[in-house]
């Protein structure tokens, strides 16, 4: 579960700076991080023009599937809003983005984009940490 959840942690943080964490101390463009996003655009006339690159957009799916699976994971054992708060952001944020990376396939208008980078790191960070009742219990296995 850590393992998954550590991947998920690296890919929204690659994504939401627009891998910027990594270009920015190389010397490329100066390091960016955008922790909330909601956007939803519906037209017609003029060309779509999406914010995000589609290396970007596919991290940002990539990174929402491990999510999802990482929370699952969670809750199963036993951090069930932590986990269920993680599964639901992590279905808003891989919908919205295939939906944004559909724009490759299929013209249209259409966008849709809530994403809450910070959430989902914080959300990650404590999913892996000990629980309380774990960490009771080893002790009182280790007292007997």
């Amino acid at each position: 579960m850590r393992i998954v959840l550590a991947i998920h942690a690296a890919l929204i943080l690659l994504a939401s700076t627009a891998f910027t964490a990594i270009t920015a101390p190389l010397g490329g463009n100066s390091l960016q991080w955008s922790f909330y996003s909601y956007s939803f655009r519906s037209g017609f006339g003029t060309p779509y023009v999406s914010d995000y690159s589609t290396a970007v957009a596919l991290t940002y799916l990539i990174a929402f599937a491990f999510g999802g699976i990482g929370f699952t994971m969670a809750s199963r054992r036993g951090r069930i809003r932590t986990g269920m708060l993680g599964i639901i952001l992590s279905v808003i944020g891989f919908v919205s983005f295939t939906v944004e990376l559909s724009h490759v396939f299929v013209d249209h208008h259409r966008s849709w984009i809530v994403i809450a980078p910070v959430a989902m790191l914080v959300l990650a960070l404590i999913a892996c940490l000990p629980q309380r009742d774990a960490i009771l219990r080893d002790v009182k296995a280790a007292s007997m």
